[in-house]
């Protein structure tokens, strides 16, 4: 009886899954004055079935740094889930597609949490995951922070904020050590401090929320790719051609995307 009530980590990722996609479906029931409780409440949850589903393992470092990107994810997609129509032909798809992507982003941060102990060959396939994850969950948060008019200096306070702890999560990841290292912690607040600086210059730019959160985003792509391409040895000119020509395609659409009559 005892070994059917115990559940491995793949059963509770799915539990974890299934219970955060009925609290972003809940969301269509709850007061829109009640918007920012509910929020707190989610990323509270999803922080606890996260570190309950991957508990095997975790130690202090872990318990915060593996939570930071499926926290911030759930916020983001629930934040976001606010500003579309309300319609269930609409919510219900984007929940079933969260409910998924969530299953697969705690699939990717146990194998960090198993590769910290042990090399695996799924760390690269994590490691990719984890990345795009990171950048979903910015640009669905820069979208919602600039949705909200902020005074262009709390612009760059907070996506200095929320890109200090998803950049931090990304480059932890990738010597994985016991502890946050110092470089990480300096390397992580150079980085997001950038896009802080980003953001206030944006603020005064006319463009459409989604233009100032997809550049925003690729502005992340380009600093934070550099970032762990230079940490893992792999930099060299044709990577950085790359990244500066991704970077500049994406400020010419922007700039052309943008209505500069006002």
């Amino acid at each position: 009886m005892n070994s059917v009530l115990i559940l491995n980590k793949r059963q509770k990722i799915v539990i974890s899954s299934f219970f955060l996609t009925i609290g972003l479906l809940s969301t269509q029931l709850v007061d829109f004055n009640l918007r920012f409780q509910f929020l707190g409440g989610l990323g509270v949850l999803a922080y606890l079935l996260s570190l309950w589903s991957l508990w095997d393992g975790i130690n202090l470092t872990k318990a915060f740094v593996l939570m930071i990107l499926p926290t911030f994810f759930t916020v983001a997609v629930a934040s976001f889930y606010f500003l579309l129509p309300v319609r269930w032909l609409t919510r219900l798809p984007v929940a079933v597609i969260f409910g998924l992507t969530f299953y697969l982003l705690l699939l990717a941060q146990n194998v960090f949490n198993v590769a910290s102990l042990r090399t695996i060959p799924l760390y690269r396939a994590a490691s990719t995951a984890s990345f795009l994850f990171t950048l979903l969950a910015a640009f669905f948060l820069y979208h919602v922070i600039f949705a909200f008019n902020l005074l262009f200096l709390w612009n760059g306070v907070v996506v200095f904020l929320v890109s200090f702890l998803l950049i931090l999560q990304v480059l932890w990841s990738i010597e994985m050590e016991d502890r946050v290292s110092l470089p990480v912690w300096v390397q992580s607040f150079i980085l997001s401090l950038i896009l802080g600086e980003l953001a206030l210059s944006f603020s005064f730019w006319p463009a459409p929320t989604t233009i100032w959160s997809l550049t925003l985003s690729s502005a992340m792509y380009v600093l934070l790719g550099l970032a762990t391409q230079t940490l893992k040895g792999r930099l060299n000119r044709r990577v950085v051609w790359e990244y500066i020509f991704i970077g500049v395609g994406v400020l010419v659409v922007s700039f052309l995307a943008t209505s500069w009559g006002g």
